[in-house]
């Protein structure tokens, strides 16, 4: 397998500044339409499912290239867990959906991503292995049509990919939303674009530590995991996935699952509700972070781009 490397970079498009203002509108824009239907809420992963705390244990002896930032020394912090359904229009638990998975690392006191200092590490992942898009472009073109449901969405994909590419692509979609998804405690979620890990760059997962399946957590995916928290914590191995060249582990690309080797380095511990409250009132955004964790890529330069906007525009 081949090792970490620090030969990454980022292609910056001459048009992204124009291209990224344009997205923030079309996202805001569909959260405002949202909005005067449902009320104030999140452009994304509107439903809100769990809102935990816990803790984040970073063990030594992480070899050189995981030991970066938030993980460059052992120690313990608190954490934020929020677990939510990803459509813009909240919806039953059973209906096939995205799931997120967000958790902000608390108590910290360093240089941040977006410049000066910040007090958190905040991680956003959702249960499909790759964004699925290759940028931004493709997913705010594609977004607002499946919002219309799915005679929009089979138009817009047959005026794009044309009458036999389009209904290939509404099938890739509808794996994709049907993707099986057994529970938040006991499913892995993944990053799907990536993060500075210090020199290096890197995917994060979470994945489940001795969670049995409940056949029936389908019904209410929150009361699954209240229940669960009532017998013990819920605990996740933190996963980062290391660039390694650009062919396996593209920067610009959020198509395809990366293709390296996964090191733990951290457990994560869940043991208690957080006032869910608080949770909703607060903003999870990937660039509320160190500059040791500066978000990559193009698909994370757009979400700079919108989620402050969008963060505006629930009210």
């Amino acid at each position: 397998m081949a090792q970490p490397s620090t030969q990454w970079s980022e292609v910056v498009g001459d048009d992204e500044q124009q291209r990224h203002e344009d997205f923030a509108r079309v996202i805001t824009g569909l959260q405002s339409r949202t909005n005067e239907r449902k009320g104030p809420g999140r452009a994304f992963h509107r439903k809100p499912v769990a809102a935990l705390t816990g803790r984040i244990t970073v063990p030594g002896g992480l070899p050189e290239y995981a030991a970066q930032g938030l993980f460059a020394q052992p120690g313990e912090y608190d954490v934020v867990i929020r677990m939510s359904n990803g459509s813009v229009v909240p919806q039953p638990d059973p209906v096939p959906d995205i799931r997120g998975f967000a958790f902000s690392v608390r108590g910290l006191d360093a240089p941040g991503a977006l410049g000066g200092t910040t007090d958190r590490q905040d991680f956003l992942l959702i249960n499909w292995p790759a964004f699925g898009f290759r940028d931004s472009r493709d997913f705010a073109e594609l977004v607002p049509a499946a919002a219309r449901g799915q005679k929009a969405l089979a138009q817009h994909l047959i005026s794009k990919h044309g009458v036999l590419g389009g209904p290939v692509e509404m099938l890739k979609q509808a794996a994709g939303m049907a993707r099986p998804f057994s529970g938040f405690a006991t499913s892995d979620f993944h990053s799907c674009v990536p993060v500075a890990w210090g020199p290096y760059a890197a995917h994060v997962h979470v994945s489940p530590i001795g969670a049995s399946r409940n056949l029936l957590a389908w019904r209410d995916w929150g009361a699954d995991v209240r229940a669960r928290l009532q017998d013990g914590p819920l605990r996740w191995h933190v996963e980062a996935q290391f660039y390694t060249d650009p062919e396996a582990t593209p920067i610009e690309d959020g198509r395809a699952p990366w293709r390296s080797a996964k090191e733990t380095v951290a457990v994560m511990e869940a043991d208690a509700l957080a006032d869910a409250d608080a949770v909703e009132a607060d903003h999870f955004d990937p660039w509320a972070g160190l500059v040791e964790h500066r978000p990559l890529g193009e698909i994370m330069r757009a979400r700079k781009a919108a989620y402050f906007p969008s963060v505006q525009n629930r009210t």
